[in-house]
């Protein structure tokens, strides 16, 4: 049973880790295209790009940290796999709406935020 949690935290981080990939190219883009009218939406843009990155990071860290861990370590456990899913979550919600805005207007124009 402790290695089916073990491969459920690392489908979690695997997932977490491709949607905070994507947010945060679509972000960098984004920001270095200059696209942004105001500089409260840049630093929003911006913002979001850390969120992204931290995510990224996050999932990536304890990815590898599941090849090193003994047995009996939280990935084993029910609890850890739950609380995996809040940060899989905000990405891929993050990554939804970008996808939609996406294949609505391949990139944004200027004007149309």
């Amino acid at each position: 049973m402790a290695s089916s949690w073990r491969a459920v935290a690392a489908g979690l981080d695997s997932l977490t880790a491709v949607c905070a990939a994507l947010n945060l190219t679509y972000f960098v883009y984004r920001l270095a295209r200059r696209r942004e009218r105001t500089a409260a939406r840049a630093a929003a843009v911006f913002a979001l790009a850390l969120v992204s990155l931290g995510a990224m990071g996050e999932s990536l860290y304890f990815l590898a940290s599941l090849t090193v861990l003994p047995a009996g370590s939280p990935p084993d456990a029910l609890p850890w796999a739950a609380a995996r899913l809040l940060p899989l979550a905000g990405t891929a919600a993050i990554t939804a709406l970008l996808m939609r805005r996406l294949l609505a207007s391949p990139w944004p124009e200027e004007g149309n935020p």
